[in-house]
């Protein structure tokens, strides 16, 4: 949401002005729980896959930590804990699509930590100032004149306090979808959490296997590494070692 200023700080000001901070937090929740998943997919070209996952693109980033690391799973790059998260995931490294890849990760993992909270927060304040900004339109003239706005001006100010209702409105009325996905996140992390317990013996293994591969990308160890049954078949063919 961004507020029409020309003299809406002086009319309903404050009430605006909390909305577009709560709509912006919201946005930032929405960012740091998606934009950051897609761009995890892009570098690890999650869209070869068949029903891509968060651990996909968590356990490209391991398996690259052990290649880098001779084949040898660093115990440092993965830590699970009681609360959310759930894990810390730290594999930092000089290329940059590994680093970019632990940072999309590590984001992802500190947002989806706070959002449920946040959101929760946002939404009952927003729906508070919904309801005061549902009576502005009808008022904003005489608004306008308690704020002193000149008689000329008026119009204006009647017509932004309009717009800045109806952009409010529209804004939270998407929070409850945002609220869905950070919940269907959280239940993703659960299972990400699980799959990476039960998977974590095997990370030695196809460490080894990426290093004498001398595969050092995220991206490579997804092509080489991951079963040929989870690539979309176009993408299999394009998979097959090539005859010699």
């Amino acid at each position: 949401m961004c507020i029409r200023d020309r003299y809406q700080r002086r009319v309903h000001g404050e009430v605006f002005s909390k909305g577009e901070e709560l709509l912006k937090n919201a946005e930032d929740l929405r960012a740091g729980l998606m934009d950051t998943r897609e761009k995890a997919f892009e570098l690890i070209e999650a869209q070869r896959l068949i029903d891509p996952t968060v651990y996909d693109a968590i356990k490209a980033l391991l398996v690259t930590a052990a290649a880098t690391n001779e084949g040898k799973f660093p115990t440092s790059s993965l830590e699970f804990q009681e609360e959310t998260p759930f894990l810390v995931i730290n594999c930092g490294e000089k290329a940059h699509e590994t680093y970019d890849l632990n940072e999309q990760i590590k984001t992802w993992l500190a947002t989806i930590s706070t959002a449920p909270q946040k959101i929760e927060e946002i939404i009952t304040q927003a729906q508070e100032l919904s309801e005061k900004a549902k009576e502005f339109p009808g008022k904003a003239s005489d608004a306008a004149k308690n704020a002193n706005v000149s008689t000329f001006k008026i119009p204006i100010a009647a017509s932004n306090t309009a717009v800045n209702a109806q952009t409010l409105a529209k804004g939270i009325a998407k929070l409850p979808v945002l609220k869905d996905a950070i919940k269907s996140g959280i239940e993703n992390l659960k299972i990400t959490v699980q799959k990476l317990k039960e998977d974590r013996s095997k990370f030695d293994e196809w460490g080894k296997q990426a290093y004498d591969k001398k595969l050092r990308l995220p991206k490579e160890i997804v092509t080489e590494i991951w079963p040929k049954d989870r690539f979309k078949p176009q993408e299999e063919k394009q998979n097959q070692p090539k005859a010699k």
